[in-house]
């Protein structure tokens, strides 16, 4: 990816982010109260390491399937368009066990707690992630996309309706319960996602869909989404001088890191 492309890919993600916040102001899921203040200059400061590296990872997400001709979908005869839909339905069954893999491994929760720990939702939240996440996930697409030899449009695709629907996600605005509903049959929605984003560990453990809702269904994770609308978000076990703290949050997957390993030297 060269950087002019780069920039105008940020281009395009900031700008829905601006008119997501825009329709936050004027039209609220919920109300951001006093104890939130402070937060959103942390995810700003994660949201750029994230765009940041996200510049290099994505180059090379798009290289990977190049180097590999695309050969796997094409030598099913599938038409062009056909590979594009395989190559997003296949990545984002690989997001969701890289999703699933951060809450079931105590060392990877570590790090996806940056994600968890806000205490508030909205789209400032979709990009605070710890650098690290965006390494482990990272591989989880260009890992699977070299072995099955997915055409680097296919790749492109599905990063780029990612990227929008986790803004849609996240952003704290409220959906007509009965869509959201009828598409959280088959797509994750913004109230479905806001479940995953519970205190409950009940409801964080579910909904680990990115895309497609139909993993969580099959797989037996999935919650109604109409629980969203009493959802309590963040984590009991972070006060908020942290989860508003930039430095906080990049320290996080460290902290205690040390008496752990005094405790345990050796695997």
């Amino acid at each position: 990816m060269t950087p002019l492309e780069f920039l105008r890919s940020i281009g395009v993600i900031v700008a829905l982010m601006a008119i997501a916040a825009l329709l936050e102001t004027v039209v609220p899921l919920f109300g951001r109260g006093a104890a939130r203040r402070g937060r959103q200059r942390a995810n700003l400061g994660l949201t750029v390491l994230t765009f940041a590296g996200n510049w290099a990872l994505a180059s090379a997400a798009a290289l990977v399937p190049l180097a590999t001709g695309g050969h796997g979908l094409v030598q099913l005869g599938l038409a062009p368009p056909l590979q594009i839909l395989a190559s997003v339905a296949l990545l984002d069954f690989c997001t969701y066990l890289a999703h699933r893999s951060m809450h079931v491994t105590p060392e990877l929760w570590r790090v996806h707690r940056v994600h968890h720990s806000d205490p508030f939702v909205d789209v400032s939240t979709t990009y605070r992630q710890h650098p690290i996440e965006g390494l482990w996930r990272f591989l989880w697409i260009t890992g699977p996309a070299a072995a099955l030899g997915l055409p680097a449009s296919g790749v492109i695709a599905y990063r780029l309706v990612s990227a929008v629907n986790a803004l849609a996600e996240h952003a704290n605005v409220p959906l007509w319960r009965p869509l959201d509903t009828l598409l959280s049959l088959v797509w994750v929605t913004p109230n479905m996602h806001k479940v995953h984003h519970s205190r409950a560990c009940a409801e964080t453990d579910t909904n680990y869909g990115n895309i497609l809702a139909v993993y969580d269904r099959l797989l037996e994770t999935f919650t109604p989404s109409a629980r969203a609308y009493g959802v309590r978000y963040g984590l009991d076990d972070v006060d908020a001088p942290e989860a508003t703290s930039f430095g906080s949050l990049l320290a996080m997957p460290l902290r205690g890191l040390g008496e752990q390993l005094a405790r345990h030297p050796y695997p």
